[in-house]
């Protein structure tokens, strides 16, 4: 969707409602800003908890993917009892 909007005082502009709503974009969204060939690019960011932030990392990600596969195909056993994830715990060791 391109739409055309006007530069104002203090560099600025207003995002047409389509494309707010199609973003779904609200009041107080972060964007980040950047310059890229010659372009205004915003991107929405999403602020995560400090304390969240481990789960978002690049890391953290990919062996939830993995671990996700994993389930999907049946490769996983079922739920242990806790005397017997410990004892598996110790034979890993």
């Amino acid at each position: 969707m391109t739409k055309h909007v006007r530069l104002r005082k203090k560099g600025q502009i207003t995002i047409p409602n389509e494309i707010l709503e199609q973003l779904e974009l609200t009041a107080n969204t972060n964007l980040k800003v950047t310059a890229v060939d010659g372009r205004i690019v915003l991107i929405p960011m999403i602020e995560i908890a400090k304390d969240q932030a481990w789960y978002w990392t690049e890391t953290w990600q990919q062996d939830e993917k993995e671990a996700q596969q994993e389930i999907d195909k049946g490769q996983t056993s079922g739920p242990f009892a806790v005397e017997d994830a410990l004892a598996w715990l110790d034979e890993e060791e």
